[in-house]
């Protein structure tokens, strides 16, 4: 699995606030990517720890189906897993905005987007 540039989740905050991208569709991702980070069980550092830490949770891939899939399981047990359903819930909308099957994918491009900005 590739590397994510890194990306902080400082950093990313800091651009929505100084509105620092190209179009409202690049925003609006960071913004789900920001809401999820801050619904998680356990605060991380980028993107990449996030999307890392999604893989090892989903087992795999993290795509909109494997989402779903973890989503459930969250639901199950709502009283345990409330902020990491609500997390996950934000992650599922991005694939609303976008075309692209894999989060992690989806996090490259804007990181390499805002890298050229």
């Amino acid at each position: 699995m590739n590397e994510i540039s890194l990306l902080t989740f400082d950093k990313l905050f800091d651009l929505i606030e100084d509105n620092q991208f190209e179009n409202e569709i690049d925003k609006k991702i960071a913004e789900k990517i920001l809401k999820a980070e801050r619904d998680w069980n356990i605060s991380l550092e980028s993107l990449n720890d996030f999307i890392t830490v999604l893989e090892k949770e989903i087992g795999g891939t993290a795509t909109k189906t494997s989402l779903n899939k973890l989503l459930k399981k969250y639901n199950q047990n709502i009283a345990q897993y409330a902020w990491e359903s609500e997390s996950v819930s934000y992650l599922l909308d991005i694939f609303d905005i976008t075309k692209k099957t894999e989060l992690r994918i989806i996090f490259n491009e804007l990181t390499e987007k805002l890298k050229t900005e």
